[in-house]
């Protein structure tokens, strides 16, 4: 069952990036609405059902590991209660001491039985109001008109697109998880077990940029001028964001002693 919600996870993940690739590739002028309505309805749905699988995927994990609890203690129960009953004899030494340890397992696992039920109930509940939620939560640039942006931050944390050049007119976007670290933007690709430098954000520059007819692409420049990586931000909020968080990093207000 675990392995098979785990595939299932994995496909919806899948879906998930394949809708966000066409998503992305929506041009920013003289742009069709009724395409951009229908991509947008096709994110939406290929994360509800993302979310949706992985509530499974993690429920499947939790119950997993209350079994495994109670795997071993229910056999020693079982065991020591047919030895009780087949040396009548000799429990009448040891059953005070006895029936306080019976007592004391059968607690415990009544106690984890417990838990399992009540998380069970929980997720359940959870995906109930996972199906019930409006469709605009899931929607990328669902408040395209007046997000709430805050320009204040000093560290930032998302999936944005990577510009890659495979050749001298040819280029590829790859969609990464991007997270700031002290004065540097990390990158961490799916699978792996850790992030990796990618830029050093001290003394930079970060600005919008005019990229292949793509919406809300904007690039790192070095201290010393050099054009440095290209990045896409899904919506106009996570956008402007990233652009004042990398602009605060690179005047290395995170090492102040009131950041705010």
């Amino acid at each position: 069952e675990v392995s098979t919600l785990k595939d299932l996870f994995g496909l919806a993940s899948n879906e998930h990036d394949v809708s966000m690739a066409k998503y992305s590739r929506l041009p920013k002028r003289k742009e069709n609405e009724k395409l951009k309505a229908e991509v947008s309805k096709e994110v939406a749905n290929a994360r509800r059902k993302q979310h949706l699988s992985s509530l499974q995927y993690y429920c499947a994990l939790n119950a997993l590991q209350y079994r495994k609890r109670v795997a071993m203690m229910e056999p020693i129960l079982g065991y020591t209660r047919g030895q009780i009953n087949f040396f009548k004899k000799g429990a009448e030494m040891f059953s005070k001491r006895m029936d306080s340890f019976l007592s004391s397992v059968s607690g415990m696992v009544q106690s984890i039985q417990g838990e399992l039920d009540a998380e069970a109930e929980k997720m359940r509940i959870s995906q109930q109001d996972l199906m019930s939620v409006n469709e605009s939560v899931y929607t990328p640039d669902s408040d395209v008109t007046s997000p709430a942006i805050n320009r204040n931050l000093i560290q930032k944390a998302g999936y944005l697109n990577l510009r890659n050049k495979t050749g001298l007119v040819t280029t590829t976007w790859e969609r990464l998880y991007f997270f700031t670290q002290g004065g540097n933007l990390m990158c961490q690709p799916r699978g792996a077990v850790a992030g990796g430098l990618i830029q050093d954000l001290d003394n930079c520059s970060v600005m919008a940029v005019d990229c292949e007819d793509r919406r809300y692409c904007f690039q790192i420049t070095t201290p010393t001028g050099k054009a440095g990586i290209t990045l896409q931000a899904e919506s106009k909020k996570e956008y402007e964001e990233w652009i004042c968080a990398i602009n605060n990093i690179s005047r290395q207000i995170y090492l102040t002693d009131n950041p705010e």
